[in-house]
């Protein structure tokens, strides 16, 4: 068994559950909230993210600043951040989309909790399957006389060490970030 390549595979959940993560709001500010959002530009004829648009940077830790390179696109951008589930309300300044982060309520927070641990649970099964896939593997090769009963418990056991490993990585990163959404 391979277990640079198995820790490369779980490796890349980690970074994936990250940018989840980054994505979910805590009440305040942060532009990885919008950047990979996608907004179509009827006049281009094609769908860019905001970071491909414009420069989004924060005015203070409760507001977003969306200035676009191109002043006809603004609309599109606004009408795309109505239309995410992100329950974020632009306004058009005109030569900028200002975006104000509302402080969360006590039972907002908890929504979001919720939707953190939905996100956990995702990454758990990816992790899961990329671990059944590497038992299929280390059967097979049993199976196939590559390796020693010995050899097989070993990879077992190692296999299953790595994948706790990494899933109490992602339980530690989940609840820090409940940890920055419960804060007042």
């Amino acid at each position: 068994m391979d277990t640079v390549d198995l820790k490369k595979d779980l490796e890349n959940v980690i970074k994936q559950f990250e940018k989840t993560l980054l994505k979910i709001q805590t009440g305040k500010a942060s532009t990885s909230i919008i950047e990979d959002l996608d907004i179509y530009v009827p006049s281009w004829g094609q769908t860019q993210k905001v970071q491909n648009l414009g420069q989004v940077s924060l005015l203070d830790p409760q507001t977003i600043k969306i200035e676009s390179w191109d002043k006809s696109v603004l609309p599109h951008i606004e009408k795309a951040i109505y239309e995410s589930n992100l329950d974020l309300t632009p306004v058009n300044q005109g030569d900028w989309i200002m975006i104000k982060i509302p402080t969360m309520t006590q039972e907002r927070r908890q929504e979001i909790v919720k939707v953190v641990k939905k996100e956990l649970e995702k990454a758990k099964i990816k992790v899961r399957n990329i671990r059944h896939d590497y038992l299929k593997d280390i059967k097979k090769d049993f199976d196939e006389k590559l390796i020693t009963e010995d050899e097989k418990k070993r990879y077992e056991n190692e296999l299953e060490n790595i994948t706790k490993q990494y899933n109490k990585k992602l339980e530690n990163m989940a609840k820090a970030k409940e940890e920055q959404i419960m804060k007042v």
